[in-house]
C-alpha cells in the first residue's frame, strides 16, 4: 500500500511538474502493466483447470485472488478515457485527412466504437472470473468431482473466446497507439507476456509464502520445478514469438511494416531493445536449463524478479516510443506509475488471497498434487 501510494501519488504530480499528456503515458504503461498481471493470473486459472497437474493445484489460491481483480482493472481504466487524444493519433481528425492508411481504419478506430469494444472485454472478463471462483467456492463446500468436472469444462471454452478477446484488446490499446503499423502476431506476444508476468509473480508468493508452515510442510523442489519449467516455457515461447515477428518484417520489407522496428532501433532505443533481447531472454533461457535451480526456491527467486522487471522494461519499449520515435526518452512518471500500480496490485491481492484457504481442499486430486513425487 505504501508503494501504490507513493507510485501514484507522484503520478499525480507529474501532471504539474511534467505535462498532463506524460501522465497519460505513464499512466497506460502502468496500467498494462497491472492488467497484465490480472489477466495473467486469470489465464493461467484457465489453463491450469484445463491441463491439470500439481503445479496448479498448490499456485491455485494464488491465481484466483489475482483472476478477482479484473473489476479494479476494468474502474482503472476509466482515467485512460480522459486522456484519448494524447495517447492515441489516430483521434486527431487532421491524421485522417492526411494518412490514406489510418484513415482506412476510422470505422474500426473511433472513439464510441473504441469504448464500446473495451466494455464488451471487461464485461467478459468480469463474468468468467465470477463464475470461476464461483465454481471454486462450490467445489470447497462440496468436495469430489462434480464441480471440478464443471471448472474444467466451463475453462476450456472460456479460454478459447479469451484469447480472441485478449489479441483484440491488446490491439485496441496498445498496437493502435501506431495506427499505421498491423502484426497479426501481436496479440499473442502480449498475451504470452502475460503469463510470464504472472508465472514469475506466482513463483515470488509460492517461495515467500513456503518460508513458514503451512506451506513450508507442503510445497516441495517438485512445485518449484513444475513452476520454473513453465516459467521457461513461457519464456522461450515468447521468444519465439518476437524473433518470428521479426523475422518475418525484415523478409517481407514492406514501409507500412518496418518503420514499427526502425523506430525502436535508433536514436538510442537500440540500447534497450538489446537489453530486452539479452537479458529478458537469453540470460533467463540459460539459467532455467538448470534442474537444479528450478527446484531451490533461492536460486529461482532472483530469475524470477529479473523476468518479472524486464516485463516491465518491455512494456516501455513497445509503449513509449510511439510518442517519442526520433530519440529516446525517459521519464521519472514511467518509473513511478509502474511502482504505483505493481504496489496497488500486491495490496489488492493480499485482500482477496486472505479471504479463502491456501489450498483449494475440495480438490480430488489435492492429494496426490501434495505428494512429494505429484504428478505435472
Amino acid at each position: 500500500m505504501i508503494a501504490a501510494v507513493i507510485g501514484l501519488a507522484l503520478l499525480l504530480v507529474s501532471i504539474a511538474a511534467v505535462s498532463p499528456t506524460q501522465f497519460f503515458h505513464s499512466y497506460l504503461l502502468g496500467y498494462i502493466v497491472f492488467l497484465g498481471l490480472t489477466m495473467g493470473c486469470l489465464a493461467l486459472l484457465m489453463l491450469q483447470y484445463v491441463s491439470g497437474g500439481a503445479w496448479g493445484v498448490v499456485a491455485r489460491r494464488i491465481f484466483e485472488a489475482g483472476s478477482r481483480l479484473v473489476p479494479f482493472a476494468a474502474l482503472l481504466f476509466i482515467p485512460l478515457l480522459f486522456g484519448l487524444k494524447d495517447l492515441y493519433s489516430w483521434t486527431d481528425p487532421q491524421l485522417l485527412k492526411t494518412n490514406p492508411i489510418v484513415a482506412g481504419k476510422s470505422d474500426y478506430l473511433n472513439i464510441p466504437f473504441w469504448i464500446i469494444r473495451a466494455a464488451i472485454y471487461f464485461s467478459y472478463l468480469i463474468i468468467i472470473s465470477f463464475v470461476l471462483n464461483k465454481y471454486a467456492k462450490n467445489l470447497d463446500e462440496t468436495p469430489g468431482f462434480k464441480w471440478s468436472r464443471k471448472l474444467e469444462n466451463f475453462s476450456g471454452g472460456s479460454l478459447f473466446f479469451y484469447f480472441i478477446l485478449a489479441t483484440l484488446a491488446v490491439t485496441d490499446w496498445i498496437m493502435s497507439l501506431t495506427p499505421e503499423w498491423y502484426s497479426t502476431i501481436f496479440g499473442f506476444i502480449m498475451i504470452v507476456g502475460q503469463g510470464i508476468m504472472a508465472m514469475t509473480f506466482t513463483i515470488l508468493m509460492v517461495c515467500m509464502l513456503m518460508r513458514e508452515e503451512p506451506m513450508a510442510s507442503i510445497i516441495k523442489p517438485v512445485h518449484l520445478h513444475d513452476l520454473g519449467k513453465l516459467l521457461f516455457a513461457f519464456n522461450f515461447l515468447w521468444g519465439y514469438l518476437m524473433f518470428s515477428q521479426w523475422i518475418i518484417t525484415y523478409a517481407g520489407n514492406l514501409p507500412d511494416e518496418i518503420m514499427w522496428y526502425h523506430e525502436r532501433i535508433r536514436g538510442g532505443w537500440e540500447t534497450v531493445a538489446y537489453i530486452v533481447i539479452f537479458v529478458h531472454f537469453l540470460l533467463p533461457f540459460a539459467l532455467l536449463l538448470s534442474r537444479d535451480l528450478k527446484r531451490s526456491a533461492k536460486r529461482l527467486i532472483p530469475v524470477a524478479a529479473l523476468l518479472f522487471i524486464m516485463r516491465i522494461v518491455d512494456l516501455y519499449w513497445l509503449i513509449e516510443p510511439n510518442w517519442h520515435r526520433e530519440e529516446f526518452f525517459f521519464s521519472w512518471a514511467d518509473l513511478v506509475a509502474p511502482l504505483g500500480f505493481v504496489g496497488l496490485f500486491l495490496w489488492l491481492w493480499a485482500w482477496q488471497y486472505k479471504k479463502r484457504g491456501m489450498l483449494p481442499t475440495g480438490e480430488p486430486d489435492l492429494e496426490i498434487a501434495l505428494h512429494p513425487k505429484g504428478a505435472h
